[in-house]
């Protein structure tokens, strides 16, 4: 196994000063670990690049002139970055010793491997795990690993998993064939899509749980964490995002064979987004896309003729993967297990025919 080279670590801000009070003393003080310490700022309006310039000169600040989201800040990052290995780290998250050389070594032991991520844990139980790699749901959703699960519990081993979440993770430039994140999606679903396309590609994605990372509360005004329940803008985007990611990277014959299950979700989702008083935002999201359909087409073109594996290989049947905060009645809770069996049985036929 050929030894990991110097490392880039790379933190992607937007107006998180606070977030950066916490995070900045942990960060510098394992300096030793990285050749060089890098934030991307979205064009913050907080102070945060004043107080980063003020109290951490060894932080190299890469300002852009607009929130264009984290995923553009992350490939800002990545032209900006000076090593060939380089770790993404949003402002909440903290890496503990040792997780960057970790990352690095998996990733040297499997030269076919893109990304590598660490074990999410939360920052104020730092014994639960948050998730620690991910699969590809055939509806377009993103199944995480070990989710809340006790750390002691959870299996130890690296593994292959066929995800991305980009609160913590490390890339070899080199080995990401040409791609980074699409900044249509500005925020929600864009790892997942980073993740799949480096899959359809080839590109492995390693889960490496010794690496650890402690997670804040996540953005102001958007992670359910912080605000405690999903907020309008949010539902607009996750309804967007990923019809995004199915037009782009489903081959034809999968949008036709998982076609009457893709319908059941969306008039699941419609359903939800009209008791939730959403309905405006589906309407907006329904209107993006068909607006873009033009740019989408040309994306899909793209991505499908360097494609090298089949959708078969990547996506996963199984329960789907709703996060609580949207069945909290009983009567929702009911039809989320109907829809549950009926998802995974339809799979069970489907797959087959991809």
């Amino acid at each position: 196994m050929s030894e990991p080279g110097p490392i880039s670590l790379c933190i992607v801000n937007y107006n998180g000063v606070r977030h950066l009070e916490r995070t900045l003393p942990a960060v510098v003080a394992l300096a030793d670990e990285f050749a060089e310490i890098v934030l991307v700022d979205n064009a913050s309006t907080d102070g945060s690049v004043a107080f980063v310039e003020a109290g951490f000169p060894t932080v190299r600040v890469v300002r852009l002139d607009r929130n264009d989201g984290p995923g553009a800040a992350r490939n800002a990052g990545l032209a900006a970055a000076r090593t060939e290995l380089v770790l993404f780290v949003d402002n909440d998250v903290v890496p503990e010793p040792g997780c960057a050389r970790k990352l690095a070594e998996a990733l040297a032991g499997n030269p076919r491997a893109a990304v590598a991520a660490p074990r999410i844990l939360y920052a104020h139980k730092p014994d639960i795990v948050q998730y620690d790699g991910a699969d590809n749901h055939y509806l377009g959703l993103m199944i995480l690993h070990h989710q809340d699960m006790p750390r002691h519990e959870a299996d130890s081993q690296v593994r292959a998993v066929d995800g991305v979440v980009s609160a913590a993770f490390m890339v070899v430039r080199s080995r990401l064939h040409g791609e980074g994140f699409d900044p249509r999606f500005f925020i929600y679903v864009e790892d997942h899509d980073f993740g799949l396309r480096l899959r359809l590609l080839g590109a492995e994605i390693l889960s490496v749980p010794g690496a650890l990372c402690l997670h804040g509360d996540g953005s102001d005004g958007l992670s359910v964490r912080a605000v405690g329940s999903y907020t309008r803008r949010r539902a607009y985007l996750l309804i967007r995002n990923r019809w995004l990611l199915l037009l782009k990277n489903y081959t034809a014959r999968s949008l036709f064979v998982l076609a009457p299950a893709l319908l059941a979700f969306e008039l699941a989702q419609l359903t939800i987004a009209a008791k939730k008083g959403w309905l405006s935002e589906w309407w907006s999201a329904l209107r993006w896309i068909l607006h873009h359909r033009g740019e989408i087409l040309d994306e899909r073109r793209r991505i499908q003729a360097k494609r090298r594996l089949p959708d078969r290989a990547l996506l996963r049947g199984g329960a789907v993967p709703f996060r609580a905060e949207l069945t909290t009645s009983a009567g929702e809770r009911i039809a989320r297990r109907l829809f549950d069996g009926f998802a995974i049985a339809y799979w069970r036929v489907a797959a087959g025919l991809l």
